[in-house]
């Protein structure tokens, strides 16, 4: 066990006030509202960002965040940016966690961001974040932040009338510190399968089809996708994790993932046989929302009465990525 464990002192989610149904959606996208594929989504509709800026959201509910754990932005040592969606620039010198830094006023943070590992982001950035931490005596608070919004016309993604999920806009915040907080960071276990490193990607805006703007959008190989076992290689990744900790499945008394659908979230239950371990927060109305979505179900057990000993969150990022953080509640 770490002699002086990290801490997730702040969860915070933010939902643009605007929104749209799933019926407007896929009439917009030309996708049949009637296909069986629709129905196993279990979303009705999604908020939509309209601003300037998805940077705008990020400083919503990273304030929030601050607020909520009482801290300072001239405390933050990092800030550290796990969105998915390409933001305000998409180019090699522009990171969100810069703006963000400049509009918090964390002067005295540094900044970074990860990016290409779907649902899985957030693990990468907690795993980072804690070992930072735990490796340099003058790190001891650190702001993970995601701001997502979808694309223009690409909110549906999957293959024709064969929808996998459907992506609503959003932001979330944690902030981790020291020797803090009710959910203490036990491990992260990360995982890849580079085979799969072209199942969801954006083919045009980059150094290939510069200006093929008709190209700008996510792309989900379908064939690629069904064939992948995502649930089980996550299962496997889970049960790598607890067993360094002399665990089992069994033992934990709740599961969080990201809600890529309810089909997906079916699957998830029968390969961890998670049951009514398995935390539902409300996604009907907001869509998949990348790794915020485990934010949200996080902030949900924190603000609760419930008193959880241990908590797994665990999610895939569109089997190309893996993540599994274990918690432990105090």
């Amino acid at each position: 066990m770490q002699k002086h464990p990290v801490g997730i002192i702040a969860a915070a989610c933010h939902l643009p006030p605007e929104t749209t149904t799933l019926s407007k959606i896929l009439s917009a996208e030309n996708v049949n509202g009637a296909g069986p594929k629709v129905a196993a989504l279990g979303f009705t509709g999604v908020h939509v960002f309209t601003g300037e800026s998805p940077t705008d959201m990020a400083v919503e509910v990273s304030r929030q965040a601050l607020a909520e754990a009482g801290v300072s932005p001239l405390d933050l040592d990092a800030v550290i940016d796990f969105s998915v969606m390409p933001q305000r620039y998409v180019e090699p010198a522009w990171s969100m966690s810069n703006e963000l830094q400049a509009e918090l006023g964390a002067k005295n943070a540094f900044t970074l961001g990860f990016s290409g590992g779907g649902a899985a982001n957030v693990h990468a950035a907690i795993k980072f974040a804690t070992a930072l931490i735990l490796a340099n005596d003058d790190v001891d608070t650190v702001l993970l932040a995601a701001s997502d919004q979808a694309i223009s016309g690409n909110r549906v993604i999957g293959a024709g009338d064969e929808p996998v999920t459907v992506i609503g806009d959003a932001a979330s915040a944690l902030i981790l510190r020291r020797d803090a907080g009710r959910a203490r960071v036990v491990d992260t276990r990360l995982a890849s399968r580079g085979a799969l490193h072209d199942v969801l990607y954006i083919p045009g805006g980059g150094m290939r089809h510069p200006t093929r703007l008709d190209l700008y959008k996510l792309t989900l190989d379908a064939e690629k996708y069904a064939a992948a076992d995502r649930h089980g290689a996550l299962g496997s990744l889970v049960d790598a994790l607890l067993s360094r900790h002399g665990l089992a499945r069994e033992g934990i008394d709740r599961f969080l993932t990201a809600h890529v659908s309810d089909a997906d979230l079916a699957g998830f239950d029968a390969a961890l046989a998670a049951g009514d371990r398995l935390v539902r927060p409300d996604a009907s109305a907001r869509g998949h929302l990348h790794s915020s979505d485990l934010v949200f179900g996080l902030r949900d057990l924190l603000a609760g009465d419930e008193t959880p000993d241990t908590v797994l969150m665990a999610s895939h990022g569109m089997g190309f990525s893996y993540g599994a953080t274990l918690l432990r509640f105090q």
